[in-house]
């Protein structure tokens, strides 16, 4: 018995040390973890508290205060927007509307894109449907990812090698489908070599996203603005612009001047990494979408809007901010030699009875000043037959600002502009049109039509029509069912979705159709000819929520 109490105090004895051997390390590992998890919180405190309950729960921070796989890549507004969107559907984040604004706009500043870097890709966040993209400069880019979107998609964002690498195994897992959907090619190749691409040309530090970062800029862009806008729909129009600071961003009224009657809009407007502005707009019959970025001179703002509802229906606006004396455009873009023409000018803070000898020009006899109201002139002007210059000026002495015409002496061809029409069926609401244009020219000196020289005269007046498009010599009378064209306009409205019980197999009214414009000079009585392919097609993507 003596035997066994000796081995059991001897067991006993074992397990107490291990115990507090156990409880040393176990403590000595808590004290660590508690340390470690202080440098987090600490590092994390540079991101807001909304930003930490949302993101930090998965993603890692280090002790400098990087965010894993976040710190490493750089987006826009809308880029950041569809992280957050993807966070939520696959991965079940809950999170508001109003806590995702803000962390898009805290993304944004702390890993947004340079003014320079936005200016690329301007065209693709401005999106109206029918831009043709010029082809990558990388081939393999060309064939493996335009198949499937706009090449702008990549080259709107920034990333470390690490992280354009782990795109190709990002498309994999989100769709394992694409490597048997790109069969034609060796894709998982094609990814890992266009990755090496892009980590060349849009690598995740860069000089204008460093020079922009130290500069430290973030433009007011409150007070009074001029608006001088251009819509296809409309031609060129005015309006004024009150920008205020509400919360943490602003509210815009503004009420423009278009085809002779006022439209009011209001909305919010909110600035991103300092320089990029999105404005939501409306009133009552009407909602607006902006995409704009303040220039670098703080003085002026370059964008584009469309309709919520069509963005199809679009207008390209430049903000001056008042205060200044300037002339800013003038409507129509030119004039033709030996006409006498009244032109509309457009500035800000024009004094008041302004007379024709206030203006200078070259070779542009300005007659009479026939009406001045709100920063508008119409102006009455003569220009020779034996005038030389392609280019004529107006200039108010004195003062700052050139607007300048073109001078031809005759329309020899049009040009039908977009030159590519991509039309979507009206779906619940919502549809997207296509607006037309018949672009005048002028041959320049060598006499042939599409050359370097040639000048550009501008929109004209043209009547419109609607023609089969043959495909394969076929005739399926699509251009009775896809949509209207205005004979006038050139407006191109889109027919409802289907299916159509009048068509063959009743299907959709979706279809190929040529848009024919016909000029006629009211000189000559001549005609220029000219047209395009538009396609109409269903909605890219339908959210039911």
């Amino acid at each position: 018995m003596g035997g066994k109490k000796i081995w059991i105090i001897f067991l006993l004895a074992v397990v107490v040390l291990i115990s507090a051997a156990c409880t040393n390390k176990s403590t000595e590992k808590t004290v660590t973890e508690e340390k470690q998890t202080q440098k987090n919180v600490a590092s994390a405190g540079e991101w807001s508290d909304t930003f930490q309950k949302s993101c930090l729960t998965c993603h890692a921070v280090d002790e400098n205060g990087k965010v894993a796989r976040i710190s490493d890549m750089r987006k826009t507004p809308e880029g950041w927007e569809q992280t957050i969107l993807r966070m939520k559907r696959v991965w079940g984040l809950d999170l508001s509307n109003e806590d995702a604004a803000a962390i898009v706009a805290e993304l944004s500043m702390k890993n947004g894109l340079a003014p320079e870097e936005t200016d690329k890709i301007m065209y693709w966040l401005t999106d109206t449907g029918s831009i043709i993209e010029n082809p990558p400069e990388n081939e393999l880019m060309a064939e493996s990812c335009i198949q499937c979107h706009a090449g702008a998609r990549p080259l709107a964002q920034y990333r470390t090698e690490d992280e354009w690498k782990k795109i190709k195994d990002f498309h994999i897992g989100m769709n394992p489908s694409i490597v048997y959907i790109m069969r034609s090619m060796d894709w998982v190749d094609n990814a890992e070599k266009i990755a090496e691409y892009l980590a060349k040309t849009n690598p995740m530090e860069t000089e204008a996203w460093k020079k922009w970062k130290e500069s430290g800029k973030k433009y007011d862009i409150t007070g009074e603005w001029k608006i001088i806008g251009y819509s296809p729909s409309m031609g060129l129009y005015s309006g004024d612009a009150t920008v205020t600071a509400k919360d943490n961003h602003f509210y815009e009224k503004r009420s423009l001047m278009r085809e002779g009657k006022t439209t009011n809009y209001e909305g919010n407007v909110n600035l991103y990494t300092g320089y990029s502005l999105r404005s939501s707009l409306g009133n009552e019959n009407e909602k607006l979408r902006g995409v704009f970025n303040v220039n670098e001179d703080g003085k002026s703002i370059a964008g584009q809007w469309s309709q919520v509802n069509d963005m199809g229906i679009y207008g390209k606006e430049t903000y001056y901010k008042k205060g200044e004396t300037q002339l800013l455009a003038v409507w129509p873009k030119s004039i033709s030699k030996g006409s006498e023409q009244t032109l509309t000018v457009f500035g800000t803070d024009l004094p008041p009875g302004l007379k024709k000898d206030n203006f200078t020009t070259n070779g542009l006899q300005i007659t009479e000043v026939v009406k001045q109201e709100n920063d508008e002139l119409q102006l009455k002007v003569k220009v020779s037959d034996n005038i030389e210059n392609n280019v004529v000026e107006i200039s108010l002495a004195g003062q700052q600002g050139t607007v300048s015409l073109n001078v031809f002496e005759k329309v020899d061809y049009i040009k039908v502009t977009p030159e590519y029409g991509l039309a979507r069926l009206n779906y619940d609401g919502r549809k997207q049109s296509v607006q037309f244009e018949a672009i005048a020219y002028a041959n320049g000196k060598d006499g042939k039509a599409n050359t370097d020289d040639d000048v550009e005269i501008g929109p004209v007046n043209a009547k419109w029509n609607l023609q089969e498009y043959k495909l394969m010599g076929i005739e399926d009378e699509d251009v009775k069912y896809v949509g209207s064209l205005n004979e006038t306009t050139g407006l191109f409205i889109p027919s409802d979705g289907g299916p159509n019980m009048k068509r063959e197999w009743n299907t959709n009214n979706t279809g190929n159709v040529t848009v024919v414009a016909t000029y006629t000079d009211p000189k000559t009585s001549e005609k220029a000819v000219g047209e395009t392919f538009l396609f109409v097609t269903a909605p890219d993507f339908v959210y039911v929520k």
